[in-house]
C-alpha cells in the first residue's frame, strides 16, 4: 500500500513562517479588486497547508491503524504458538513419565528375577557341597 509522502509535522515546524501578504487599506489604482485579491491569497494558502495537514494526519492515522493490525496478529500468532508449545510439552512431559515408569517397571523385574537366579546359583552350589561332603562322609 503506497504512502504518499508529506512534510512531517516537525519539519514544518522549524519552517520560518511566510510571510503574508499586507492588506492595502487603500488601494493603489484606485479600485477594491487587489484588496480581495490580496485576502485571496492569503486565505488559499493556509488552506492548501490544512489540507496538506489532514491529508498527513489522516494518513498517519492509517498507518497507525495498520500498525496496530499487525501487532494484534502478531500478538494472535504469538498466544497461538505459546498455547503449542504448553501444549506439546504436557505431551512430552507425560510420555517421559510413561516411558521413566515403564523403565523402572523392567528394572526391578529383572532385579527380582537375578534375586531368584542367584538364589537357585547359591541352593545348587550348597546341594553339590553337601553332596560332595555327604559323598566324603558316605564313602570308606
Amino acid at each position: 500500500m503506497g504512502i504518499k509522502s508529506h512534510k512531517s509535522s516537525s519539519s514544518i515546524q522549524n519552517e520560518a513562517p511566510k510571510k503574508k501578504p499586507k492588506l492595502e487599506t487603500k488601494p493603489s489604482n484606485g479600485d477594491s479588486s487587489s484588496l480581495t485579491q490580496s485576502m485571496d491569497s492569503g486565505g488559499t494558502d493556509n488552506f492548501v497547508i490544512i489540507n496538506q495537514l489532514k491529508e498527513e494526519v489522516m494518513s498517519l492515522k492509517r498507518l497507525l491503524q495498520q500498525k496496530e493490525q499487525t501487532i494484534l496478529e502478531r500478538d494472535r500468532k504469538l498466544t497461538e504458538l505459546k498455547a503449542d508449545f504448553q501444549y506439546q510439552e504436557s505431551n512430552l512431559r507425560t510420555k517421559m513419565n510413561n516411558m521413566e515408569k515403564a523403565h523402572k517397571d523392567v528394572v526391578e523385574q529383572l532385579q527380582a528375577k537375578n534375586r531368584e537366579l542367584l538364589k537357585q546359583v547359591a541352593a545348587l552350589s550348597k546341594g553339590k557341597k553337601m553332596e560332595k561332603s555327604g559323598n566324603i562322609l558316605l564313602s570308606p
